[in-house]
């Protein structure tokens, strides 16, 4: 048994089913249009660079409009042909250490099935390409592969899967349209599913330069972040104050705040946190960077990029509880929560309060 909605569990099964890898998100793309297609108010497209842009609109007068990010690929080794020779290169951050002797699975865009297996006999990492040699021929059709790990599940507490990183966000996503359309809920949110997030924000920095603008509101990004510092699994979703790079946009983090604690003042006893996560930088820097009024969630995540102990490869974890959560919040940032504005003015009256007291108290 799980605890989660059978809406969120559902997308999360189907969409860690998808093979993926950076610049090969086909399957987690063509998945999510299969999903999405027919529901009530909501809307797809797919922009010249290959990102899945989808839009749920219903009367949303009054309602604070958002835009939620997750990215569709996950670290991965992808196969080169050129001038008749073919290499396999790993795309994404995985210390060298993990690699030899490791199986991986090959894939191609056209079909889920794997094609074929083989292992890592030696490496061989710079600054231009992380190389691997294996010790089998790579199967004739096969463009990508991935580590050969156990398909995903649900325990008691938490829900394991080969990629949680971002495709347990993906799902997230995926679930929060389906269930504002079935449900006929007033919002205005929309969804951008990037590409190769994990050689460098390819996606979302190609998204800003798209021929059909994106609409300049709040933006958030949604992500599966390594458990560190702080940071607890199981402990809640969490309020992303900024990432190595950056420090987001503070209207929107204390929008966000309130939310949870409106939230909570509803649900006793739900969990969340607060908390600069600094291992890592996420695709919230490149919209803050942009002029994007600009936020980010997440969950914290057990075996970040599949680094297990020692030198193992691992299937990556996040609770159930904070997946939930956060699933949860996003439903209620939609449909019920304090507009930006209303948030935003509070904060200024009370300075205001303040000022006049300190000139007050402090007039020579």
């Amino acid at each position: 048994m799980h605890i989660l909605d059978e809406e969120l569990y559902q997308a999360g099964m189907v969409i860690a089913a998808c093979p993926t890898a950076p610049c090969h998100e086909d399957h987690v793309s063509a998945c999510l249009l299969e999903r999405l297609c027919d529901l009530p108010h909501v809307t797809t497209r797919l922009d010249e660079f290959g990102n899945l842009h989808a839009s749920y609109e219903h009367e949303s007068s009054g309602r604070e409009p958002f835009r939620v990010v997750a990215h569709m690929d996950h670290p991965g080794f992808v196969v080169d042909r050129k001038e008749g020779k073919e290499e396999v290169r790993f795309a994404g951050g995985v210390e060298e250490k993990y690699f030899i002797g490791k199986k991986i699975v090959f894939y191609h865009e056209r079909s889920q099935e794997p094609l074929g297996w083989a292992r890592i006999k030696k490496t061989s990492f710079s600054e231009e390409a992380k190389r691997v040699k294996l010790d089998r021929t790579i199967p004739k059709e096969a463009t990508f592969a991935m580590w050969d790990l156990p398909e995903a599940r649900c325990t008691k507490k938490l829900f394991i899967s080969p990629a949680c990183d971002d495709l347990a966000q993906v799902s997230t996503v995926l679930a929060l349209l389906r269930r504002l359309a079935l449900s006929g809920s007033r919002a205005s949110v929309q969804a951008l599913f990037t590409r190769a997030e994990e050689i460098g924000f390819a996606g979302a920095l190609a998204a800003l330069k798209t021929k059909k603008k994106l609409s300049p509101i709040t933006t958030l990004s949604l992500e599966t972040s390594q458990a560190h510092g702080f940071a607890r699994v199981d402990a809640g979703p969490i309020v992303r104050v900024g990432d190595r790079l950056s420090v987001f946009d503070s209207k929107i983090t204390h929008w966000l705040n309130v939310a949870f604690r409106d939230l909570q003042s509803a649900r006793p006893g739900l969990l969340y946190q607060r908390l600069l996560m600094g291992g890592g930088t996420c695709e919230a820097s490149v919209f803050q960077r942009a002029g994007f009024p600009t936020g980010a969630l997440c969950v914290a995540l057990n075996q970040y990029h599949n680094m297990g102990r020692g030198t193992s490869i691992a299937a990556e974890s996040i609770s159930l509880r904070d997946w939930q959560g956060l699933y949860d919040f996003l439903f209620f940032l939609a449909t019920e929560a304090k507009p930006l504005h209303v948030t935003d003015e509070t904060v200024t009256k009370r300075f205001e309060q303040l000022e006049k007291k300190a000139l007050s108290t402090l007039k020579p």
